[in-house]
């Protein structure tokens, strides 16, 4: 019955969850910054300060690092989104000639006609994409939704992480007591492994997303690439997605790239080896230090995973997919040892027995055969 009570009480979450996924991004956004600040606290606690003011110290030196670093790149950002602004026409123009080009190939060689004006259509197109983009972000900005997601987003996350890290210990003790007599100490087992995945996914991909943006945003600034910095900090809050943040990042600094330089090798082929360079840090250094192989994900079910979450939650499901399968595989690999222990272990054992018998069946020949006589040729014919 108890069993039944607890499935029921998870899809109930999970229904939960799923209709309320439109307004969870502050609140996902606060219980992050709670966790991955509770250790700050405990410090703080262990210095005698009272941990409700722990939590407002911890919870204000946070914020405010975040404004500074903002407020430092701004005038540089800012920069550097007026130039994309206005040179991003004349770099969707450079692809003209390219496509002129191709086009003409494919009537040349395969007969493919596919009938359009390639220099009035990128025209128009470079020309309309600027206003409209600036027309949907005012649009998404009307919507209601939309701005109360911002403004939540900016102004409910630190109330929520404030208070979930005041109160994180004693949230800890009220689900550790809810749980049961008999098997308590399984399940918090597979949660004492579930933190230490998330900790080590989340606390060690901040750092190396972090460390990629500012070695993209070097490495193109010094390849030569304009908006370096941009790029830079796009791909590593995008790298926070794996393989698709990264590999998006890329290809939309190598289209810059040839955009600014033209199908230039040498300079295409350097921004391209910055890519491949950080990625080879990351993968080498970055990684195996920072997170280790705490998530222990297959890619693929990194990708499934990524692709599942922004099917069913958007944007939100994107940022907690790998998270979410980490914990899930930890409950995974719980069930199949369970399982290899029921079925196996008999199976073993039968083995095992059916070995013992074979061999006493054999000693049991061997023993016959010393305790016969030995009997002469004569003897042996007769018989």
């Amino acid at each position: 019955m108890n069993r039944w009570v607890w499935i029921g009480s998870v899809l109930l979450a999970a229904v939960f969850v799923y209709m309320t996924r439109g307004v969870l991004l502050p609140f996902l956004a606060g219980l992050a910054i709670a966790y991955f600040l509770d250790p700050v606290a405990d410090r703080f606690e262990t210095w005698k300060v009272p941990r409700g003011i722990a939590s407002a110290i911890v919870i204000t030196l946070f914020f405010l690092l975040i404004v500074g670093v903002v407020l430092a790149f701004w005038p540089i950002l800012q920069s550097q989104l007026s130039a994309v602004s206005e040179q991003l026409p004349q770099t969707l123009a450079n692809f003209r000639p390219w496509l002129n080009q191709f086009l003409a190939t494919l009537v040349d060689d395969y007969g493919v006609d596919l009938g359009s004006d390639v220099d009035s259509l990128l025209a128009t197109f470079s020309d309309g994409l600027l206003s409209q983009a600036r027309t949907a972000a005012a649009g998404a900005l009307k919507g209601g939704l939309a701005l109360f997601n911002l403004l939540t987003l900016i102004l409910i996350s630190p109330v929520v992480a404030f208070y979930l890290l005041r109160d994180w210990d004693l949230i800890v003790a009220k689900v550790d007591s809810w749980l049961p007599t008999s098997g308590g100490s399984v399940i918090r087992e597979q949660l004492k492994k579930i933190d230490e995945v998330l900790a080590g996914f989340v606390r060690g991909q901040l750092l190396v997303s972090t460390t990629m943006g500012v070695l993209y945003g070097v490495g193109w600034s010094m390849a030569g690439l304009n908006f370096g910095v941009v790029l830079g900090v796009l791909a590593g809050v995008m790298s926070f997605v794996p393989f698709v943040g990264a590999l998006f990042a890329a290809l939309v600094a190598i289209a810059m790239a040839i955009g600014q330089f033209g199908f230039d090798p040498m300079q295409v082929g350097m921004v391209a080896l910055v890519f491949f360079v950080v990625q080879t840090i990351e993968s080498a250094f970055l990684t195996p230090r920072l997170v280790g192989e705490r998530v222990g994900l297959h890619p693929v079910w990194v990708l499934f995973a990524v692709f599942a979450g922004g099917e069913v939650m958007g944007f939100v499901g994107v940022l907690i997919a790998v998270p979410a399968a980490a914990a899930a595989a930890v409950l995974v690999r719980y069930w199949i040892d369970r399982y290899l222990e029921h079925y196996q272990e008999p199976a073993l054992a039968v083995a095992e027995v059916g070995d013992a018998a074979v061999a006493q069946a054999g000693d049991d020949v061997h023993e016959v055969a010393d305790d016969e006589p030995d009997r002469g040729p004569d003897e042996k014919n007769d018989a």
